[in-house]
Formats: structure tokens, C-alpha cells, sequence
């Protein structure tokens, strides 16, 4: 009679639910090792799964990264969306609720920021991460642009571009910032100069 295995038996899972668990996976190994430290070993590893699902599911790393950015994006954007349903407050107030969601504790962790770090360093050289960072970039400026728009007053709409461009520069440079230096005054700070400044540029309450 065979010897039965110790080893437990894998759950079997659909073809979509085991590129998640993947890609899952490969974003744990690019928050603890980065960009630079990822392979398809320690993806695996992470998964739990043989190597030969990898190739199975994917057809190269390249795709892997794309999947757990993929990922990542979305996790910033959900933030962003629960900002934006939340009822009430004045425009300006509304203003400041979104900016700060993106700054909120689970995503001001360094892992997660060193992530963002990788996701500019990685769309500089492959397209569909190119593509992934730009509709992220897209989809918070779309947000923002139509917060600005409630706030602006009179003829200040015209000014709805040049405020934006301000404030998307201004927060990639506060997570950078806070990265680097850790001072939660100088987000906190940072983030008030762009609700300020909105008001004074589009003469919004």
C-alpha cells in the first residue's frame, strides 16, 4: 500500500484566482525585498507555490510586476473613492478629505512608499507599467480636478489646470519627503498649503 504524503494537498483554484494569489504574492516580495531584489524564486516562495506555476500563469516577470503594481494601484485608488463618497462638508473640506486619504496610516508605511518609488523607476522602462502609473495618475488628477471644480468661483476656472499641477506635484513630493525625513508636521503642513492654496487661486469656501 503507498505511502501517504505528509505534505497537504493544494487547494485547487481557478485559473484567474491563482494569477491573484501570484500577483498577491509578488507585491508581499516587492514590499519586503523591492524592485531590484525581485525573482520569480522568491515569488514562489511567497505564494507557495512551485516555480512552474509562474510560468504557467505568466508568461515572464515583467507580466508578474505588472499584476502586483496592478494591484497596488488599486489599493491607492479604493482610498481615494472612500474619500470622495463620504458625505458632507464644504468644498474646501472635501478637498482636504481626498489629499489626506492618500496619506493615510497603511499607506505612509515605507514599504508602501518604497513600493510608489518602484512603480516610477519600473514605468520608465516597461510600457504596460508605464501604462498602469499614467492611469493612476489620470484617475487621482480626474478626482481632484472635479473637487477643484465645486471650489472654484466666478472665472477662476480657467485656473483649474495650473492649481492641479501644484498639488499632484506637491504630494508626490511629501511622499518622498516623508520617505526620506519621517515628519508628519511637514505632510500635515504640506497638505494644508494645497487646500490653502486653492481656495486663494479659486476663491472657494
Amino acid at each position: 500500500m503507498p505511502e501517504k504524503s505528509s505534505r497537504p494537498a493544494q487547494t485547487r483554484l481557478t485559473s484567474e484566482a491563482r494569477r491573484k494569489q501570484i500577483a498577491e504574492a509578488a507585491l508581499r516580495s516587492l514590499q519586503n525585498h523591492g524592485h531590484s531584489g525581485l525573482t520569480a524564486r522568491k515569488v514562489a516562495a511567497e505564494a507557495g507555490l512551485s516555480l512552474g506555476h509562474l510560468t504557467y500563469h505568466y508568461k515572464d516577470m515583467a507580466e508578474v510586476l505588472a499584476a502586483a503594481f496592478r494591484l497596488a494601484a488599486d489599493q491607492v485608488q479604493q482610498a481615494g473613492r472612500r474619500a470622495l463618497i463620504k458625505p458632507g462638508g464644504t468644498p474646501s473640506e472635501r478637498l482636504d478629505r481626498f489629499l489626506r486619504a492618500g496619506f493615510s496610516t497603511d499607506l505612509m508605511t515605507p514599504a508602501h512608499l518604497r513600493l510608489r518609488i518602484d512603480l516610477w523607476s519600473a514605468a520608465l522602462t516597461h510600457s504596460e507599467i508605464a501604462s498602469i502609473e499614467r492611469a493612476l495618475y489620470d484617475s487621482h488628477r480626474d478626482a481632484l480636478e472635479r473637487l477643484l471644480d465645486h471650489m472654484a468661483a466666478g472665472y477662476a476656472y480657467e485656473r483649474i489646470p495650473a492649481v492641479a499641477d501644484l498639488i499632484m506635484a506637491t504630494l508626490d513630493g511629501l511622499w518622498l519627503d516623508w520617505l526620506r525625513r519621517g515628519d508628519e508636521q511637514a505632510v500635515k503642513n504640506g497638505l494644508d498649503g494645497c487646500v490653502l492654496f486653492a481656495r486663494l487661486r479659486l476663491g472657494g469656501s
